[in-house]
């Protein structure tokens, strides 16, 4: 049972890594990945209006949520984390 247990998890970790999917180039990223969850934050570049898209995905066991992209205002960050520079 031990050695199938082994083989489980080594199975779900290949899947996960699998399904990672690489930032775009000119992104700046930060991020922690394990087994057992783990996620993605990246940031685009600051446009002329102040603004850059943020994209953040997260997962657990293998299993990834969906990426979600938003709009964050680099001038005016309220609750947001700082700027992520490329």
């Amino acid at each position: 049972m031990n050695k199938f247990g082994s083989v489980v998890v080594t199975a779900i970790t290949a899947i996960g890594i699998s399904l990672t999917s690489a930032p775009p180039a000119s992104a700046g990223c930060q991020g922690l990945w394990t087994p057992w969850g783990g996620g993605q934050r990246c940031d685009g570049p600051i446009d002329s209006n102040g603004f850059f898209q943020r994209c953040e995905t997260g997962g657990a066991f293998g299993f990834n949520t969906p990426q979600q992209c938003y709009q964050v205002d680099a001038n005016n960050l309220g609750d947001s984390q700082p700027w992520i520079a490329p």
